[in-house]
């Protein structure tokens, strides 16, 4: 009995990973946006034996687009390496059609950062700094933990008496 993985071959050069969902997409194409403060956004369309895959399955499901390239390993064989690995949050999901054999579907990728925008709220803080506030709606509000963030301040800042966040 072996302990190792089936090998699956695809046509793909891409591999996508959804948290939580079985179904093994195979990359059609993907663009993506990613410019200077602002956080990506990359459209994948890929194609999948399962008919059934729902937006419940994959909205806001973390996931990962890996970009390989195919590497020479000699005598004409060519292996797919990782070049890079996008990580983020399905925020976007789509069904663009379904043939006998396969469905067509498309999902956005953006980093958890993005959700950040999705947000409104109003709130009153009390004796903290602006550091401590970021954190405390960081941490509480949008789940984040302490990988996800890292502050490199230059400075100390002072302790607010009060602070108001309206919208």
């Amino acid at each position: 009995m072996s302990n190792n993985p089936p090998l699956r071959f695809s046509h793909s050069h891409h591999l996508l990973s959804v948290k939580g969902c079985d179904a093994e997409p195979d990359v059609l194409a993907f663009e993506g946006d990613e410019v200077l403060s602002k956080p990506f956004r990359y459209r994948i369309e890929f194609t999948s034996a399962d008919h059934t895959i729902s937006k419940e399955m994959m909205l806001m499901k973390a996931a990962s687009l890996t970009l390989q390239a195919p590497v020479d390993q000699g005598y004409g064989i060519k292996i797919q390496q990782p070049v890079r690995v996008i990580q983020g949050v399905v925020t976007g999901f789509e069904r663009l059609g379904t043939s006998k054999d396969e469905t067509r579907y498309a999902l956005t990728l953006e980093p958890r950062l993005a959700l950040l925008d999705r947000s409104h709220q109003n709130a009153i803080y009390q004796d903290m700094s602006v550091p401590q506030i970021v954190e405390k709606i960081l941490r509480e509000r949008h789940n984040m933990r302490g990988q996800d963030f890292l502050f490199s301040l230059s400075k100390e800042y002072p302790r607010r008496e009060q602070v108001m966040q309206y919208g």
